[in-house]
């Protein structure tokens, strides 16, 4: 489920256990995505949902359009790009009980909170890792 990383110091492992949480996981991907420029934020997202299957695509579409806190109340998940727009508002909305709405929606209970769907969190904080590593930014 978690992720071992390879290298002391991760900026994603943010209690230094080795591990990126999906809880960290979801805080980094979030930090990216208030800090990325939008046409990086629609790269980086519509690639990653791209690779998805249909499936998995919808189970995030249906989590995200669920929060009544969400900005975003309708999504076509079969498009990647529209996907990734309404990701990105979900992420960015004000937070409420200290969590934006995707937060939430990866929090125990939440409507992400699959463990399959934790992993893939994971998954996009390495995507989105590696291309600020490559200097994509």
């Amino acid at each position: 489920m978690h992720q071992r990383m390879a290298q002391a110091g991760d900026p994603r492992d943010t209690n230094g256990d080795g591990t990126v949480s999906p809880e960290e996981a979801a805080a980094y991907v979030q930090a990216y995505l208030q800090q990325a420029s939008p046409e990086e934020r629609q790269k980086v997202l519509g690639g990653y949902f791209q690779n998805m299957d249909s499936q998995q695509r919808q189970q995030i579409g249906n989590a995200i359009v669920q929060d009544p806190h969400n900005p975003v109340q309708n999504v076509n998940a079969d498009d990647p790009n529209d996907l990734a727009h309404a990701y990105s508002q979900a992420a960015q909305a004000p937070a409420q009980n200290g969590m934006s709405p995707l937060q939430a929606a990866f929090s125990q209970g939440g409507a992400l909170s699959n463990p399959l769907v934790k992993a893939g969190l994971v998954g996009l904080a390495g995507v989105i890792g590696s291309q600020l590593l490559r200097g994509n930014r």
